[in-house]
């Protein structure tokens, strides 16, 4: 059974060396025309550019709605500013004691 694996195995690599070169691989075809590619270039270049702008807006959206103030930060403002009244109040007891 050995043999028969081992004879396969010289059979094909025997083929592959006797081949002429490029027959057992697949040919890829010529160089296409600088003009096709210019305009393929030009095509991907436009689409890149309205995906850009796309997210920049996006970006821009994003960042102006970060910069509102949100409920939660208009009350820790609000705490923010009774604790120091708080505090205010504390030392003021204490002086006067």
């Amino acid at each position: 059974m050995k043999t028969v694996q081992k004879g396969w195995v010289i059979a094909v690599l025997w083929v592959c060396l006797m081949a002429p070169s490029g027959a057992l691989f697949a040919q890829s075809p010529g160089d296409p025309a600088p003009e096709t590619v210019a305009a393929l270039l030009k095509k991907q270049n436009s689409k890149l550019s309205g995906e850009l702008r796309r997210i920049q807006r996006e970006i821009a959206a994003l960042r102006a709605d970060l910069d509102k103030p949100r409920l939660k930060d208009v009350f820790a403002g609000i705490g923010y500013i009774f604790g120091l009244f708080g505090v205010a109040a504390y030392v003021a007891a204490r002086r006067k004691e």
